[in-house]
């Protein structure tokens, strides 16, 4: 206990990001599956699957969430499954984001864990914010719309806080084009001064990218405050790839220059990243850097296409993310038994023409 105490502190003292501290929790397992101590098992193996919930990585989650679950099978006086649903919540969307998970898996996972809730008499809201973004990754948007009118009907947990609501409301009514809605809901976010993490910064991001991609001239409103939350953040990490990746590509069609401030920010963060993110930022950035020029970039040394003299040629990297895209779309497609990705990409070409 005292081993696993003193990589505690370390991690609490010398943090430096999630990959380092999930290489240390991981160490600190080690030590708890050695000493068969379950109590410490068991809250290290929680404590790794919300520390890689802050980055765009699902790599050791699924093994240590596997874990809990027989564990709360064997041993139900030290563990119950209530204790974690909200993790569970997080492997539905890391299973329909990996394109090597059939989706009759996923429709097992989101079955076992709605079963789960209705067992513990757990309110069902975030759950069907989650179905929604699954419906919508598989191109539903009406499906989606219909989860999110369902979740109003639950009420709100620990779980599924006001932030979460606003978020996924507003979400929503932007996706479909229902500005007026979207900015009635957002000055009542503003008005309760609400915020939880990443959020209204992402909540920001999405009414900007769903406006200047539906032609309303109140995107840059909307993405001007979606900036100065981003100073406001308490830290920036790889989590926020998605959120970050609309930016850039919403103000890449305004014509804003400022996108390369965060494109230098993110760039690299896919290495590691879940199927469905590599997609989301390839099928994004490839028309950003669809540019006949090289641009000086200060990038990480980490990044796979790093010059050591800083400039890059555009056209060549909007070339490396069009192939990436097409095979990520394709994949998709493949397992979701759709076209949905590779008709977004079809759309935004015809958004690009008409920048």
């Amino acid at each position: 206990r005292l081993e696993i105490q003193k990589i505690l502190l370390q991690i609490q003292e010398e943090y430096t990001d999630s990959k380092h501290c999930i290489a240390q929790l991981k160490q600190a397992i080690y030590l708890a599956d050695k000493h068969a101590d379950l109590s410490w098992a068991i809250d290290l193996r929680i404590m790794l699957i919300r520390e890689e919930r802050c980055s765009s990585a699902c790599i050791e989650s699924p093994l240590a969430f596997a874990w809990l679950l027989e564990q709360a099978r064997l041993h139900p006086d030290q563990l119950s499954e209530s204790e974690f649903l909200e993790e569970y919540e997080w492997m539905i969307c890391s299973a329909y984001g990996n394109v090597n998970i059939p989706l009759e898996q996923v429709h097992a996972i989101a079955a076992d864990l709605e079963q789960k809730l209705e067992h513990f008499k757990f309110s069902k809201r975030s759950y069907y914010y989650t179905m929604a973004g699954f419906a919508q990754h598989l191109g539903d948007y009406e499906l989606g719309g219909a989860y999110v009118v369902k979740a109003r009907e639950e009420a709100l947990d620990d779980i599924c806080g006001e932030a979460v609501v606003y978020d996924n409301e507003i979400e929503s009514a932007s996706r479909l084009g229902h500005f007026d809605e979207a900015i009635a809901l957002m000055q009542q976010m503003e008005y309760k001064k609400i915020r939880d993490f990443s959020l209204p910064f992402e909540t920001y991001v999405s009414m900007g990218y769903f406006m200047v991609r539906y032609g309303d001239d109140r995107a840059a409103v909307y993405l001007e405050k979606a900036k100065e939350e981003f100073t406001q953040l308490p830290e920036v990490n790889s989590s926020l790839l998605y959120g970050l990746t609309r930016l850039i590509y919403a103000l890449h069609l305004l014509g804003d220059e400022s996108l390369w401030h965060y494109y230098e920010i993110i760039a690299g963060w896919d290495m590691d990243a879940e199927d469905d993110l590599k997609l989301m930022l390839s099928r994004h950035m490839m028309f950003v850097l669809d540019q006949k020029e090289k641009k000086q970039l200060t990038l990480s040394p980490g990044v796979t296409f790093y010059q050591e003299d800083g400039w890059y040629d555009l056209k060549e990297l909007s070339a490396a993310y069009k192939a990436s895209a097409y095979d990520w779309a394709q994949r998709f497609d493949i397992r979701n038994g759709n076209t949905a990705a590779q008709e977004e990409i079809k759309r935004m070409e015809e958004e690009n023409k008409r920048k």
